[in-house]
């Protein structure tokens, strides 16, 4: 929370130290509070308020406006956040960046993933903003939650260093049964393996599914498929055959087929997509991308046709929209599924 005090300057407000130490504190009980979040729609809703408050108008929901006073008021009593909105941003916007101040792990599904890759979505898809002081804050959650998002996906996929099984004890007591420790010997060294393998495999069936050069979806060899249909396409496709977040490596192999790289905005890229909109957005009409538009708008939009909200009207390279389908189709992987075991 080091840029705190700068932040606080937002609302064009003098600022004083008690207001400073008021949101310092408001700011930590939040982490708490949003660090208990153990279910991914509950970390999504936080994210959506989170999101909305940091980018358009700045005016924060009354859910997100009313959590944020009670913390405010612990320390400073007389704070109303309809007096003072743009407050909610920034103790909302210092809590996430505490919140992913941390390292990844090797896990790839934690709650920290959870709200890098839903606030990555939400933000990167908001216009920037006019207003310098707050677009440096909208950034400083943004840059956070895309490196957090990036690292873990890397990380998951590491492999493990297989250990020695350790040194196996076999006993017989007094009744002359034979009682042995092989099983937690092993544990560590098939723990290993199986994380390897599943890692392997995940590896070798994005591969495979990428030499076929052909869109299962669409039912069509890719050479035939105009380009911005092609390459949403296999960023869907692509998604559905992960066990964690994608990573670099994955973007490239969707985006392998690139040529021109046009922009559109998203009206024009459905557009262009043309007929084919339906069947790229038949699986998403129900669930998450429709409670979530603003964590899915591409997978929401293939699905309804609407392309509204600020975000639309920004013109995208194709090759961004691809990397956007792909995060949002994984994304919307992992909610359904789970982590797969690794």
């Amino acid at each position: 929370m080091d840029n705190l005090a700068v932040h606080m300057r937002i609302s064009g407000v003098a600022v004083n130290d008690d207001d400073v130490n008021s949101r310092r504190s408001a700011a930590t009980s939040l982490v708490a509070s949003w660090k208990k979040e153990n279910t991914a729609v509950k970390i999504l809703s936080k994210a959506v308020d989170v999101a909305e408050a940091l980018g358009g108008d700045g005016y924060p929901s009354a859910t997100l406006g009313g959590e944020v006073q009670v913390a405010i008021q612990k320390k400073s009593s007389s704070f109303l956040f309809e007096e003072r909105p743009l407050d909610i941003s920034v103790c909302a916007g210092m809590a996430i960046v505490s919140i992913l101040g941390t390292s990844p792990g090797t896990d790839g599904w934690t709650i920290q993933d959870v709200y890098a890759n839903a606030l990555w979505s939400a933000l990167a898809y908001q216009p920037p903003l006019e207003d310098e002081r707050r677009e440096n804050l909208r950034r400083e959650v943004l840059d956070l939650a895309a490196d957090w998002r990036a690292t873990s996906a890397e990380k998951s996929r590491e492999r493990s260093v297989v250990p020695d099984p350790s040194v196996v004890k076999i006993a017989v007591g007094e009744a002359g049964v034979a009682t042995n420790n092989i099983k937690e010997a092993m544990a560590g060294t098939v723990e290993s393996l199986r994380r390897n393998a599943a890692l392997d495999r995940e590896e070798l069936d994005f591969l495979w599914w990428a030499q076929l050069n052909r869109s299962r979806l669409l039912n069509r060899q890719l050479s035939a498929i105009t380009e911005p249909t092609r390459i949403i396409a296999v960023g869907i496709e692509g998604a559905k055959l992960l066990r964690r977040f994608p990573c670099e490596v994955h973007r490239e192999i969707v985006l392998r087929t690139l040529d021109q790289d046009p922009e559109f905005d998203l009206a024009e890229l459905l557009m262009a997509i043309g007929d084919d909109r339906q069947l790229l957005g038949q699986a998403y009409t129900e669930g998450s991308v429709a409670a979530y538009p603003t964590i899915f708008p591409l997978l929401h939009a293939l699905a309804t046709g609407e392309t509204s909200g600020p975000g639309a009207s920004v013109k995208r390279r194709v090759s961004e929209w691809g990397e956007r389908a792909l995060l949002e189709a994984g994304f919307i992987t992992m909610i359904l599924h789970g982590a797969a075991k690794l």
